[in-house]
């Protein structure tokens, strides 16, 4: 069983553990298994099942892809699904049906248009190499949420901070992941607790119970080598991008546009990006002799990457060590002793190290053979979170939360997989984070970022300083290298960190930029930075696509442009530490990864009640929303500064005064439209 985990991040299985034991010696794998086997288990916390997906007239179009015939597209408007800002927002949620290997692998995708005219398209991938990009849709950035109305009573209603407040964006399901399919589609059952799909259906086992063992309509069981390798799996969602430009070319932005095509992907994700985004341009008509007279080009032009893992490993494994013993909240997380295991293990032989060479240069290897390779060498870098994990009770995505972290909230599960939902997008199978196989890295992704950096695309880097697992500290690091293999941006290591002003009474963190190469470190935001400094995230975000100042806003020269500020981005505080800490929540769509020991064996006992997807030790403890402590963990960012629904915040570092209530000068701006008057909007309000 190979790793993915929603919403992000490169788990262990049992065969992982045993995978790990050949890069880390004996005392390092006792401390593996003494860590609650729960821990583990929880990585294949698959999202959900309720029943078989019944045969239905999901009033799909079916059109043939210009490019090639062989593939088609089958969309139509998602009805009820989604809950927009405004109205006359268009929606397409659908499949690019794409032959390969005598079947079908079917990509799933949704889109939505801007809530103003723009040229701008985004395109969104979630993370966990190959994990749903649902999970950001619906947890972190997508137009619209699902909320908890009443007792068993869910509803949808519009994100403030969308990022399709600033783009057009288009959602994607990598290969066998989320709503994303290989023929035959199957009947079977999932086990919840052990994460396990078994084919065909069986009755509940009697150790457990139908809440967490129950009946689905999944992909087909049998891999595909069709998404083996970053190689692969760049074909198919090229295949994807070619199919849905040409069925919808009023969203092709033009070739000479500046907010052009973005790329956004999230954690792990962030190496298969950076790889999409160089294939992409090599397949343009201009750079490619065999390219069909048919096809687009597809020009990227921003790669951001949130919570980047994977794309440096020497820093990532290094960084683990920093940010248990000097983090900016002088926290201190492990002793000297406890992090000796992390570089030892990374640099032993036959440790993370040598693995890590023959998974990034894999053409003399077979396809199971890479995938074995990169197997363990991904599994064994992070295996270097095992003393965090075996020494602290704190969330690997947030050091301010405990291990069964209860953000961001996850009853968007239970929803997509109800049969309205299913019915309103006309999905054959249950939405899922099954793991695909686990795609070989083809090429180094920082080579391939560099490519892109010399081509001109805005590369912008951002984490958020709470996050253990993919933390700011190996952010940094990976933008220094990045920055270092120029001699163009020699000066980037020398480059002030401005404050990134996200309105007038608020700084959201600390940037270093300059011209199209960033990184910013964002305040009080742990592996999910939209969900958690939801506005913070959206003025990065649409800074970055428009090419503007990330400090400020503003409109600047990015040839020559440079943030002036402080040599480290070291604002310190004791904010962390702060006791309003949500109440974990038992999730039954991911009872490993949200239940402690004693409520999984109630789970499994058939014990308690389970409503809106949260599993009670009885009814009386359900509360309704708004009256329990499962908000926000602590944080500094201010209430939204306003009730309108678009626009961007542009200010001056002259003007602004972000620790003044009253300070700075400010305009809403709208990317398309230019200056935005506040005062015609005024009357929008969250739905």
């Amino acid at each position: 069983m190979f790793w993915s985990k929603v919403p992000a991040e490169p788990c262990f299985d049992f065969l992982s553990i045993w995978l790990l034991s050949k890069c880390i010696d004996s005392t390092e794998l006792t401390m593996l298994l003494s860590r609650s086997v729960r821990l583990f288990c929880a990585c294949f916390s698959v999202t959900a099942l309720a029943q078989f997906v019944p045969l239905q007239d999901a009033n799909l179009t079916t059109l043939n892809a210009a490019h090639d015939p062989n593939i088609t597209i089958s969309y139509k408007v998602p009805k009820g699904a989604c809950k927009t800002a405004l109205d006359a927002q268009k929606q397409f949620s659908g499949w690019v049906n794409i032959p390969v290997e005598g079947r079908s692998t079917s990509l799933f995708f949704w889109f939505i248009e801007a809530r103003e005219p723009t040229s701008a398209l985004t395109i969104w991938l979630n993370g966990g190499t190959g994990g749903s990009s649902m999970s950001g849709f619906w947890q972190e950035n997508g137009p619209c949420e699902v909320v908890e109305k009443d007792k068993d009573h869910l509803e949808v209603k519009a994100r403030e901070w969308g990022w399709d407040r600033a783009s057009n964006m288009l959602y994607i399901d990598l290969p066998s992941v989320g709503f994303s399919y290989t023929t035959p589609i199957t009947n079977g059952s999932y086990d919840f607790y052990n994460a396990t799909t078994i084919f065909p259906p069986e009755p509940v086992p009697k150790w457990s119970s139908p809440w967490a063992f129950m009946n689905g309509t999944f992909s087909s069981p049998y891999p595909l080598n069709s998404s083996a390798n970053t190689t692969a799996t760049a074909r198919l969602v090229w295949h994807l991008l070619q199919t849905f430009l040409s069925t919808f070319p009023q969203y092709n932005t033009p070739s000479n546009s500046s907010t052009g095509i973005s790329l956004f992907a999230k954690g792990t994700t962030a190496p298969l990006a950076a790889l999409l985004a160089s294939y992409f341009h090599s397949q343009n008509p201009s750079t490619s002799s065999t390219t069909l007279s048919t096809t687009l080009p597809i020009k990227i032009t921003s790669l951001g990457l949130l919570s980047p893992c994977g794309l440096d490993p020497l820093s990532q494994a290094q960084s683990y060590v920093t940010m248990a013993l000097n983090n900016t909240f002088h926290l201190p997380l492990l002793t000297q002793d406890q992090t000796t295991p992390i570089m030892s293990a990374y640099h032993r032989r036959r440790g993370c190290s040598d693995l890590l060479l023959p998974c990034r240069h894999p053409s003399s290897s077979t396809n199971s053979e890479t995938l074995l390779v990169c197997l363990q060498a991904w599994e064994c870098i992070y295996g270097l979170t095992i003393p965090y994990q075996q020494h602290t009770s704190r969330s690997l995505y947030d050091i301010s939360s405990p291990s069964f972290d209860p953000l961001p909230n996850q009853t968007y599960l239970t929803f997509l997989n109800s049969p309205k939902f299913l019915s309103a997008i006309g999905s054959p199978i249950n939405f899922t984070d099954l793991p695909p196989p686990l795609p070989a890295l083809r090429d180094d992704p920082l080579v391939a970022i560099k490519e892109l950096l010399s081509q001109g695309v805005r590369i912008a880097l951002l984490s958020g300083d709470r996050d253990y697992l993919c933390n700011w500290y190996s952010g940094q690091s990976t933008s220094l290298s990045i920055a270092g293999s120029f001699s163009r941006y020699n000066a980037f290591h020398t480059t002030g960190y401005a404050p990134l002003l996200t309105n007038k009474t608020y700084t959201g963190g600390s940037t270093r930029q300059l011209s199209n190469l960033s990184f910013t470190r964002v305040y009080d935001a742990g592996h999910f930075p939209s969900h958690s400094q939801a506005e913070t995230t959206f003025e990065i975000f649409s800074r970055i696509i428009l090419g503007s100042s990330i400090s400020t806003g503003e409109k600047v020269n990015l040839a020559s442009f440079a943030t002036k500020g402080t040599p480290e981005a070291d604002k310190t505080g004791p904010e962390l530490l702060a006791t309003n800490v949500p109440n974990a929540r038992c999730y039954i769509r991911k009872v490993a990864d949200t239940c402690d020991d004693e409520s999984v064996r109630a789970v499994l006992r058939g014990e308690g009640v389970v409503i809106n997807g949260v599993w009670y030790n009885s009814a009386g403890d359900w509360q309704l929303p708004g009256q329990r402590s499962d908000g926000e963990a602590a944080g500094e960012e201010a209430a939204p500064t306003s009730t309108i629904m678009t626009g961007i915040f542009t200010t001056s570092l002259s003007a602004a005064k972000p620790t003044s209530s009253s300070g700075g000068s400010s305009a809403w701006d709208n990317p398309a439209r230019g200056l935005l008057m506040v005062s015609v909007l005024a009357g929008l309000l969250l739905l």
